[in-house]
C-alpha cells in the first residue's frame, strides 16, 4: 500500500539531500596541489651532502621538476631530477659522483653505445640505445651519457631528442662555468 510514486520520489529526493550533504561536509583545501619541485633550491641545499659540484641545469619555465633528491645509485651518492618536457614528456638526469665507465654499464644495464651526440660547447654525449621493459621499470626510448668533473651524467627518458640535446646543453654549460 506504501509502494507509490511520490513514496518513490521522496526516497530519491532524501537520499540525494544525504548525498549532498556528505559532500559539502567534507573540507577540501581551496589551493590545488602542487606537484611541482624548485629543483634549484633543493639542489643548493644538497650541495653541503655531496663532495664535488653538484650540477643544476638552468632550464626555461616550460621544463618543470617533480622530484629532485639526493639518491645512491650503484651504491654511489647521485643527483636525481625528473624533467617534465615543454611536450609533457619526462627526462631523468642523474649526476653520479665518482663514477666510471664500468659502473655506467652497469647502470645502463641492457643498453648499447650507438653513436655520439657533439653539442656547440665541444661536450660530447653518447648515444644509447632504448631500453627494454621491465616489470618494476616502464621502457626508457632515449639515453644519454657523458662524464666530467669525475662524475658520470645520465639523461634517461622519453622525451624528443630535441628535449634531450636542450637538457644536455644546458647541463654542458652548467658544467663548464664549475670546471676548471
Amino acid at each position: 500500500a506504501r509502494k507509490t510514486v511520490n513514496n518513490l520520489i521522496y526516497s530519491l529526493l532524501a537520499t540525494l539531500g544525504l548525498v549532498a550533504i556528505i559532500f559539502f561536509a567534507v573540507p577540501r583545501p581551496d589551493i590545488p596541489r602542487n606537484w611541482e619541485v624548485d629543483y634549484a633550491a633543493v639542489g643548493i641545499a644538497a650541495q653541503s651532502s655531496v663532495e664535488g659540484p653538484l650540477i643544476t641545469p638552468d632550464m626555461p619555465a616550460a621544463w618543470r621538476a617533480n622530484l629532485a633528491e639526493l639518491d645512491r645509485v650503484d651504491e654511489l651518492p647521485a643527483w636525481k631530477v625528473n624533467f617534465l618536457t615543454p611536450t609533457d614528456e619526462y627526462i631523468t638526469y642523474l649526476q653520479v659522483f665518482g663514477q666510471d665507465d664500468v659502473g655506467l654499464r652497469r647502470i645502463l644495464e641492457d643498453r648499447a653505445p650507438i653513436g655520439e651526440l657533439t653539442l656547440d660547447g665541444g661536450q660530447v654525449w653518447t648515444v644509447f640505445a632504448s631500453s627494454s621493459a621491465t616489470n618494476s621499470e616502464p621502457p626508457q626510448d632515449y639515453a644519454l651519457a657523458t662524464f666530467a668533473l669525475g662524475d658520470a651524467f645520465i639523461l634517461t627518458g622519453s622525451g624528443s631528442v630535441e628535449e634531450f640535446a636542450e637538457l644536455a646543453g644546458a647541463l654542458s654549460e652548467a658544467i663548464g662555468a664549475v670546471a676548471p
